[in-house]
Order: structure tokens, then sequence, then C-alpha cells
């Protein structure tokens, strides 16, 4: 007997932990199913609503229709509106779905509560039906079905025990007692069949969306958390993206094999899942390229520090004796509310940097929010500071809103968010400092870029041949006149 109970005790103590994990885990599929069969109830209760009131016309002498019958209609109606809504949209969840089942199941109790109050010579008949039907049509935590079902029971004690004599009062309060106990206990043994069936269900899902090889989610999977994110994203919460590319993966094939491969695959895989958060949504988009989306991130240096981090341990894992491999990784951190298509091109576009400036780089930098400009865009790079360059180009600045910067990052960050904007980008080249012949190699080398026309600017005829080199449309030297400059620049931009 003992032995018996301390095994019941187990399983329940097992079931309640299932029950927990399952809303845990599932708690937006719960939502939506509480919003599928709301939709379900309000039809059924209609119709059986309708259906009975003209039964009970027929067939019930003195039938009459008290306040709690007419309160029923507009509820009915308003719900009607409500579940038109709820239908057309998917992703209704969290506090608001609750929200919704719940106020519907309070005011038909209310309802109800008053329609069996009107009758002072037959005991109670809806709420008892109501309390054993809640727990099977309603999924909610246990606790809060004898919270929501005590408040009830309260309610109309209360008021019975006002309005009836107290012998019918008593017979009522047991009855109701009684339905209270065993929809507790159908609650509880129904939760326990649907913590099951859902928790396997979640697997199954789970199961689909990751990636067999790696262990991350797979591309389907990836775009759709990512979807969801933005989909549901306040205005002003920043987020980061990063796009992670294994060097030379085709010869990393030829050199070791396709198994090989696979292993550097996996352990990138590994890699990844150790290196960032919980939170992050993390995915291979195919081939070699993974991405890490990084909700509620607005620090660019801790973004830096992981995918760095990820580069330095890469290095040294090796497959039989083969080695070091390496990553190419472009990082963005979004604080200007983009769309996911917006910030996927532009980390794309810091992975394309990384892979034309050697390899094993990490590119990121922060994208703010859009600047509405009312003319045409210049970016200049250029050693000088942003007061001295825009007087070097004061007679440009009525024709153009100048963008002036310092590195080949932020030129190729203005770039990158600005492209529809910029007519022309002038590019000061230094064949010591190397400034200026990367950014120019970016733009023409990125298709997406190529049609931005681009002047360079050198101190001396050996520098003329490099600029050239690297791509730039045309080429002119700090001391060529004034009048030049206006002109060339005229002839690229067409503006």
């Amino acid at each position: 007997m003992i032995h018996t109970l301390l095994n019941f005790i187990q399983v329940n103590n097992a079931e309640m932990c299932e029950i927990k994990e399952y809303f845990d885990i599932c708690s937006d599929e719960i939502d939506k199913r509480n919003l599928f069969m709301l939709r379900r109830v309000c039809m059924y209760t209609s119709l059986v609503y309708l259906g009975m009131i003209a039964l009970a016309f027929m067939i019930v002498p003195g039938f009459k229709m008290n306040p709690g019958h007419i309160a029923i209609i507009p509820v009915l109606v308003v719900y009607m509106f409500i579940n038109s809504y709820t239908r057309k949209r998917n992703d209704i969840v969290g506090p608001m779905a609750r929200a919704i089942c719940l106020c519907y199941y309070a005011l038909m109790l209310i309802c109800l509560i008053a329609v069996d109050l009107s009758y002072t010579t037959r005991p109670a008949l809806w709420l008892p039906l109501c309390l054993m039907v809640y727990s099977v049509i309603y999924i909610d935590r246990l606790f809060m079905y004898g919270i929501e079902e005590t408040i009830a029971v309260v309610i109309y004690a209360v008021i019975s025990y006002q309005k009836k004599a107290y012998p019918q009062f008593i017979n009522e309060l047991y009855m109701i007692i009684a339905a209270y106990v065993l929809s507790l206990i159908i609650g509880r043994i129904i939760l326990g069949v649907r913590s099951k069936e859902g928790l396997a269900m979640a697997e199954v899902r789970r199961f689909s969306k990751v990636d067999k090889l790696t262990n991350v989610l797979n591309k389907g999977a990836l775009v759709s958390e990512i979807d969801n994110y933005f989909n549901h994203r306040r205005e002003n919460i920043p987020c980061a993206m990063c796009i992670f590319d294994v060097d030379d993966f085709k010869q990393v094939n030829d050199g070791i094999g396709h198994g090989g491969g696979d292993i550097l695959l996996e352990h990138v895989g590994d890699l990844l899942l150790k290196s960032f958060r919980p939170s992050d949504i993390i995915g291979r988009f195919g081939g070699d390229e993974f991405v890490v989306f990084m909700p509620n991130m607005k620090e660019i240096s801790l973004v830096e520090f992981r995918c760095k981090s990820l580069q330095m341990m890469l290095s040294n894992f090796t497959i039989d004796d083969k080695g070091p491999f390496t990553l190419s990784i472009g990082a963005i951190v979004d604080k200007g509310g983009h769309s996911r298509d917006e910030v996927f091109r532009m980390a794309d576009d810091a992975l394309y940097k990384s892979k034309i400036g050697g390899k094993n780089k990490c590119s990121s930098w922060v994208v703010d929010k859009d600047t509405k400009f009312t003319r045409p865009v210049m970016v200049f790079l250029t050693s000088l500071d942003e007061e001295n360059a825009l007087i070097l180009f004061k007679e440009e600045s009525d024709r153009f809103d100048i963008l002036s910067c310092n590195d080949n990052d932020e030129a190729i960050g203005y770039i990158s968010q600005y492209h529809n904007d910029i007519k022309i980008v002038v590019v000061e080249v230094n064949d010591e400092s190397l400034m200026g012949g990367l950014a120019i190699r970016y733009i023409k080398e990125r298709e997406f870029f190529r049609s931005i026309p681009v002047l360079a600017v050198v101190s001396n005829d050996d520098t003329i041949s490099l600029a050239k080199e690297f791509g730039a449309d045309a080429v002119l030297k700090t001391d060529d006149p004034n009048e030049t400059f206006a002109l060339t620049i005229k002839e690229l931009s067409g503006v």
C-alpha cells in the first residue's frame, strides 16, 4: 500500500514537471489553441442558445427571458467580431490572447449565474455545468483553474445565501463544490494528456527546424525565427546580425574530403552555440555560411569580441593535422529600426568587406537611424577632419549633402546604408596608409554598388596608377584647380 502510494506520488511529480515544461515551451501554441477553441465555443454556444430559447418557449410553461438570458446576446455579438479578427491574425499570443479568452468566459459565467439566481425555486444548473466544462475547453495552469473557479463559486455563494432559503442554499453549495472538485480533477487529467502530446509535437517541430549536421537552426527555421522577431519588434529596440563564412571551404573539401568538411562545419556550429547567448537565433543559412541574430543587442564591442573569440578558437582546431581554418565575418548593430531585409543586406555588405580585405577578418559597424536628405549625397573619405573636409568642398555643399569620414569602414558603412541616395564617392588615396584603396575596390567589385561613380584624389603622380588599378572612375590631384574638381564631379554624378 505504501509502495503504491509512493509510486503514485513519484508519477504525479513527474507529470507535474511535464505540465510545467509544457507551459514553458508551448505557451504560444497553447494561446493559439485557446483562441481556436474560443471561436468554436462561441459558434456552438450561439446555435445551442438560440435552439434552447426557442425550445423553452415551446415546452416550458410560463417561460420568460430574464436579464441573464438577454445579456448573453450582446456578449455573443461582440465576440463574433473579435473572433473574426483573431481568425485573420495568427500572431496573437501572450497576455492579449489570454485576456480575450478569460473575458469571454467570465462574461458568460456572470450571465449564467444571473440566470441561475433568477430562479429561487430550483437548484443551480448552469454554474455547475460551466465549472465542469471550463477545464475541458480552456487550457490553463492547474492553480489558475483553482483561482478562477474559486472566484466564481464565492461570488455565487455570497449572492445565493442572500437570495435563497437556507436549505436550498446548502444543497446548491454542495452541488457546486462537487462540480468544482470534479472540474479540478478533470483539468489535472486533461493537462497530463495534453502536456505529453504538446511536448512530443514540440520535439518533432524542434527536430524539423534543426540542421542535422551542425545542430543549429536550418535556413527555413532561421528565417522564420528572425521574421517573427521583426514582426513583433518594438520601436527603438536595437539588434545585431552576424554572418559567418568559412574561408576557402571548397579547398578544404578538396584537401581533406567531404567528410572532413562536414567535421569542420559541425565544429563551427558547436562553437557558435557555445559562444553566443541562449536567446540569440543561430542557424546555418546554406553551405558554409552561418547567421547569428542577436535581439536587444546594442554594444558593437561585445559583438566584435564574441566574433573574434570564435575566430581564435577555430584557428586552434585541426582535422588530421590539417589547419588552421578561418572565418570571414560581417556584423552590424542596427539602432535605426531597419527591416529584416535591410539588416541582412548590410550585414552581408560587412561580410563582403571582410572577404576582399584578405579573409579571416571581422568587419563591423553600427547602423543608426536613417538621415532624411534634402539633396543628393556625396561621401568624402579623407584624412582631413570634418570641418576642413567641408571647407575643401564648400562649393559642392550647395549641391550635395556631404558625408565626411576618415576610414574605409565608416565610408563602406555609409555606402551600405545610403547607397540609394549617394550620387558620388570622393576618395583620398594614400599609397602609404592604403587609405581609400579598399573602399574603391569594395564599390567596384560589389555588383550592387558598382554603378556609384568614384573620384579618387591623390597627392602625387605615382599614386594615379594605383587609384586607377583600384577601379576609380576618375583621378585628380590635390593641386588641380577647383574648376576641374567641380566639372569632374558634375560629369560623374550628373548633378
